[in-house]
């Protein structure tokens, strides 16, 4: 049956273009892009041809047409960035040749929604409905960002509606018997009030197929998420804006390693929740000032499968883990502009706070392996925008000065390890040039320093192990530091339908903290670095622009080849960093005149080390390179309707991003839309 539906819906999809054609009308072209205005390179609305850091936008057509669920499959599909996915429950991204990573308040990677953070240590928690554009900034951004900001930044760009009020009604279903549906509405209520609330279910129910035809046991899941917003204008250019955004996952089963069977297999319940308040407007004729404090918390909860005899058997599912993580902050920036020219000047105050509990089979506490921690921090930062030569010219330069305060809390149960606080700063500099040729082409160079602070447990961790063992924190460890610097050359011209940009960087990492044991004492320390080189590459060329056809046909490129990513081991040799593929590059095609839109896309993904975690002796290994493709089309018709399908891993290959955890085989799903 599946084979059959499968062969018709391709045969559909690849006539969907001929229909089109058919019944265009006047009234539903294409719509013209404009040049992207994009805000996470500076903190500051600006024109992207005009600002010297590399950023990508995913706007919301691309969005809709890109199969799959989660941010990071819109990343990876859309922007080359490397991702590590545990089926629908764990998720995380590596930019620039960084190390993809999934836990822990501590990464190379920051996840902002509208310019906030994110507040996930797990980014299968984070929302993906209602997206406006998602904004990559690729590189450095630790001058803006502080913390964990050294690879890059992913900011997610809300709906904003504050014109007529509009709204959709969205279902679906799939293979998997899976279902799902969406609403949405927003708009102005007045001259001075609008609002956006928008809610989605997605509910997987059996397991899925893998590319070889066999059923992974264990995958089905059920998630939905929900956010809102209200706004207000107040006095001629005072406006406030408070929203919240939520996200809950229940009865998301986790299989574990396919080498393990189902021994390792359970469930999880996850929450995520994000509250914030923003205030803005100008104080001067030529100062506008902006107020963002947040909360944001995610919680999650683990259920192991018992599969042994005795006691438990009757009651095989007992939760063995739960965990809470809390963000609270307070963002105050001043943009203060003069002539052609601009001045971003702002303070950040964040305070996060994470718990973890264990539990016996019996339902039991007992002490969690890592202790309660949590890290407050203060940094001020400016940011300076010079146009120069009727903004052909482009300069940037701003710095960030950081404080933290970590602490390993007291953490009941866990009476093998003394608490211990510390404290330690940074200073971030940053600086770009670019210059925009009337002809399209366009140069551009950053440099920016970067760094990632200790973990808590690494600068006042103290606990013991077995055998009389201690592992002491090292209050004395600097934070890992990098210099990077990029230079790239581009070109765009909306007339002839040509988007190019060739970016080349380079990093150089320092401090790396490694654990050092001698005799029964285990600590950490500063020793060793890193280095990073590659090339990042797009294009795209809509044959209708040059052709002036009234319908767009673009075929794209969009790819990260990385020609080095090393790391220094103990006796100072350079080993490859792990799960970092040597090459990832999406390409296809897109059709679009206004009634009918398509996209055929390819991700391949070449060849990346890993441990071997299940053959004696841990050996290195290397994962085979592969290519996915995914096919999506929609249709409009009879003015607000809207059928869309997509099929996910259309040639049904069997492949896994990480060992141990294939990925589906090939997936349709078929929705119908309502929008008023």
């Amino acid at each position: 049956m599946n084979t059959l539906l499968s062969a018709v819906l391709i045969a559909a999809l690849l006539l969907l273009p001929v229909m089109g054609t058919a019944i265009a009308s006047d009234e539903n072209q294409p719509s013209t892009k404009i040049d992207d205005m994009v805000v996470t390179a500076t903190r500051s609305k600006e024109n992207i041809k005009t600002i010297p850091a590399k950023v990508e936008v995913i706007d919301a057509r691309e969005i809709e047409l890109t199969t799959g669920k989660t941010l990071t499959e819109q990343l990876k599909k859309n922007a080359s960035i490397g991702v590590i996915e545990y089926g629908k429950d764990l998720a995380g991204i590596g930019i620039r040749g960084f190390r993809p990573e999934f836990s822990g308040i501590t990464k190379h990677s920051l996840v902002l929604i509208d310019g906030r953070p994110a507040g996930a240590t797990n980014l299968a928690t984070v929302l993906s409905d209602n997206i406006e554009r998602i904004e990559i900034l690729k590189g450095p951004a630790s001058s803006l960002y502080g913390a964990e900001a050294m690879g890059g930044v992913v900011n997610i760009i809300t709906k904003k509606n504050t014109g007529k009020l509009t709204g959709m009604v969205e279902l679906g279903a799939g293979f998997y018997d899976t279902n799902f549906q969406k609403a949405a509405l927003g708009g102005g209520i007045s001259d001075k009030m609008d609002f956006d609330i928008s809610a989605g279910r997605y509910d997987q129910q059996n397991d899925f197929q893998m590319g070889n035809g066999d059923t992974r046991a264990n995958t089905s899941f059920q998630t939905q998420n929900a956010d809102i917003r209200f706004g207000m204008d107040f006095g001629e250019t005072w406006r406030a804006d408070i929203g919240a955004d939520g996200y809950q996952g229940r009865a998301i089963e986790t299989p574990g390693d396919i080498y393990n069977g189902d021994v390792q297999s359970g469930k999880k319940d996850m929450d995520r929740w994000g509250l914030d308040l923003n205030l803005e407007g100008r104080i001067s004729k030529r100062n506008t000032l902006f107020i963002t404090a947040y909360n944001t918390r995610e919680l999650q909860k683990n259920y192991q499968n018992y599969t042994g005899y005795g006691p438990y058997a009757a009651a095989p599912t007992f939760q063995s883990y739960d965990s809470e993580t809390n963000w609270i902050g307070l963002q105050i920036k001043d943009a203060v502009t003069w002539k052609d020219h601009k001045i971003i000047l702002g303070m950040d105050f964040q305070d996060i706070d994470k718990e973890s509990r264990s539990y016996n089979q019996d339902g039991s506490r007992k002490a969690p392996y890592y202790p309660d921690e949590s890290r407050k921090n203060i940094a001020g930062y400016m940011e300076t925008i010079w146009n120069f030569m009727d903004k052909h010219m482009t300069a940037t330069l701003g710095g960030r000065y950081d404080t933290f305060d970590v602490a390993t809390e007291s953490t009941p149960y866990k009476t093998d390890f003394t608490p211990g606080t510390e404290s330690f700063s940074c200073f971030s500099p940053r600086a770009g040039l670019t210059y925009l040729f009337d002809t399209g082409i366009r140069l551009h160079s950053t440099i920016g320093k970067a760094f990632v602070p200790p973990k808590a447990a690494q600068l006042a961790g103290n606990s013991q192990g077995w055998g009389g063992s201690t592992t002491v924190g090292n209050p004395d460890l600097d934070p890992e530091s990098s210099i990077t610097y990029d230079a790239g050359i581009g070109y765009e011209r909306s007339e002839s339908g040509l988007n190019m940009d060739l970016t080349y960087f380079h990093t150089d990492i320092e401090d790396k903290i490694i654990t050092e044991t001698t005799g029964l004492v285990t600590t950490y320390r500063n020793s060793l670095g890193a280095e990073i080189r590659g090339l990042e590459y797009l294009a795209s060329f809509d044959l209708g622009a040059p052709l002036k056809w009234d319908r767009s046909l673009t075929v794209f490129v969009n790819g990260t080849r990385i020609f080095n990513a090393e790391e220094e081991q103990t006796d100072h040799s350079m080993k490859q960093t792990q799960n970092v593929a040597n090459h990832t590059v999406n390409y296809g095609i897109t059709y679009d005149d206004g009634r009918v839109e398509a996209k055929l896309n390819a991700r391949s993904q070449g060849t990346m080390k890993d441990t071997d975690w299940n053959t004696a002796g841990s050996p290195e290994v290397t994962y085979p390179g592969f290519t996915v493709v995914d096919l999506s089309a929609g249709i409009n018709f009879m003015a607000h309707h809207k059928l869309m399908v997509k099929i996910d891993n259309l040639l049904d290959h069997d492949y896994y991003e990480k060992k141990g955890f294939p990925k589906p085989g090939q997936s349709i799903f078929v929705s119908y839309r309502y929008t008023f």
